[in-house]
C-alpha cells in the first residue's frame, strides 16, 4: 500500500500549518452573529466585512450584478449592505467562504474542486433548511454543515505541505473511510476538523456535531445539533433521486427520530434544499 510512505499526521503541525486557510470562514462566524441581531449597526458590519478584502470585494461584485437587479453600481459596502439587506448579505457572505475556502481540489481524497464545494454547499442548505423546519436558528447549523469536511481540507494542505502525497479514493479496500485514513494519517478528518475549529474558538455548536458525525448516536453533548448534520449529510445525498423504498442507514434513521421528522416529510426537505441548492449555485456561479 503506497499509504507506507505517509507519516502519520502531527495535530500541533497540523493547526500550524492551517493556519494558512483563508480566514473568511471565522469572520463569516462572527458576521453572521451580528446579522441576526437587529440592534447591530450597519456601519459596524460593514467596518467587520471591510477586515477581509476578499469578502468586500466579492459582496460588492455580487452585489452590482444582474442577480440583484443592479441599475446603479455601488462602489462602498455601507451602501451594498443597505441596498441588498442582511438576509441577502449572509447568503452572499457564506457563498464566498464556499468559494474562498471550499472551491479547491483535494488530491488526498481524489475530490475535485466542484466536487468538495458541491458537497459542502449541499450539506450546510440541507441543514439550514432542517433547522428552519424544526423552528430554530439555522445559523449555528448552516455552519456545521458547511464547515462539516474542513479536516479534509486541512489535511490535504498538510500534506502538501509536507510534500506527501496519497489518494485515498485509489486505495483498494473495504474500510470505511474514517478507519482508512485512521490507517494511513493517524487520525480522521472528522477529528482534524473539530480540532481545528476549536483552536479557531468557533463555539462548541459548531465543532461537536462534527467531532461527532461519524457515530452521531452516541453523541454525548450537542445531539440534536448532531442531529441535524447527520440527517443533512444524508439528505444532501439524496438530492440527485430520492428512493423512499430503500434502506435508510441507521445514522440518518437516528437523526429524524430525534428531530421528530417523519418520513412523510422527506421529499418536501429534499425538495426545498434542492431549489435552495440551485438558487446557492446561481449566485456561486457569479464568483468563479
Amino acid at each position: 500500500m503506497s499509504s507506507d510512505k505517509i507519516d502519520k499526521i502531527s495535530i500541533p503541525l497540523l493547526l500550524e500549518v492551517a493556519a494558512s486557510l483563508p480566514a473568511s470562514p471565522r469572520i463569516y462566524a462572527r458576521l453572521s452573529k451580528l446579522v441576526d441581531d437587529e440592534d447591530t449597526a450597519l456601519d459596524y458590519i460593514a467596518s467587520l466585512v471591510k477586515m477581509d478584502p476578499g469578502l468586500a470585494a466579492q459582496i460588492l461584485r455580487v452585489t452590482n450584478s444582474a442577480y440583484y437587479g443592479a441599475t446603479v453600481k455601488i462602489n462602498d459596502i455601507e451602501t451594498a449592505i443597505s441596498r441588498i439587506g442582511f438576509t441577502e448579505v449572509q447568503k452572499v457572505m457564506s457563498m464566498v467562504v464556499s468559494h474562498e475556502c471550499f472551491y479547491q481540489a483535494l488530491p488526498a481524497y481524489g475530490l475535485t474542486a466542484s466536487d468538495f464545494s458541491n458537497e459542502s454547499i449541499d450539506v450546510a442548505v440541507a441543514s439550514e433548511i432542517v433547522a428552519k423546519r424544526i423552528g430554530i436558528d439555522p445559523n449555528a447549523p448552516y455552519l456545521a454543515g458547511l464547515l462539516h469536511g474542513i479536516g479534509k481540507l486541512a489535511i490535504n494542505l498538510y500534506l502538501e505541505k509536507m510534500h506527501q502525497q496519497v489518494d485515498l479514493s485509489k486505495i483498494e479496500t473495504e474500510l470505511p473511510l474514517n478507519e482508512l485514513e485512521r490507517e494511513v494519517f493517524g487520525i480522521t478528518s472528522w477529528r482534524a476538523g473539530y480540532e481545528l475549529l476549536r483552536h479557531w474558538q468557533f463555539e462548541p455548536e459548531i465543532w461537536n456535531p462534527i467531532r461527532n458525525q461519524n457515530t452521531p448516536p452516541t453523541a454525548p453533548s450537542y445531539v440534536r445539533a448532531t442531529a441535524i448534520l447527520s440527517a443533512s449529510i444524508w439528505i444532501s445525498h439524496q438530492l440527485n433521486g430520492y428512493d423512499a423504498d430503500a434502506k435508510m442507514p441507521t445514522p440518518a434513521k437516528w437523526a429524524l427520530k430525534n428531530l421528530n421528522i417523519d418520513a412523510l416529510d422527506i421529499p418536501s426537505l429534499i425538495d426545498d434544499t434542492r431549489f435552495e441548492v440551485n438558487d446557492r449555485q446561481n449566485l456561486f456561479s457569479m464568483l468563479i
